[in-house]
């Protein structure tokens, strides 16, 4: 009797069918790590997406602060809203409107001048 051959394979399993469920096994293992770290990956971009979102808002706000009519600028005086209103109507008053004008049109639908 050789050293291998007193034991029997209780199982069923011959050695080519235990290859293949290694070999399953180490695939499926392979998956469920991709999938750890596809989901850890994405958790850190939602992460980075977040904090960019705070800094451009900052950034914005700081631009924004900075340009002279933007930022924190004093209410508009009602008195100059009101002179505003006054050049704004005098404008509508001077606008002068051109009535149109009818052209007459002879037999053979040519533009007649009018005597």
């Amino acid at each position: 009797m050789g050293l291998g051959e007193g034991f029997k394979d209780r199982g069923g399993l011959d050695g080519v069918m235990m290859e293949s469920l290694y070999i399953i096994g180490v695939i499926i293992l392979g998956f469920g790590v991709m999938a750890k770290l596809l989901l850890d990956l994405g958790h850190q971009i939602d992460e980075g997406l977040v904090e960019l979102d705070e800094k451009l808002a900052l950034a914005i706000q700081s631009v924004v602060e900075k340009i002279p009519g933007l930022g924190n600028s004093e209410p508009i005086n009602p008195i100059q809203m009101a002179f505003a209103q006054l050049i704004g109507n005098m404008a509508q008053q001077k606008q002068v409107i051109i009535p149109p004008k009818i052209i007459e049109r002879d037999e053979s639908g040519l533009f007649s001048k009018k005597e």
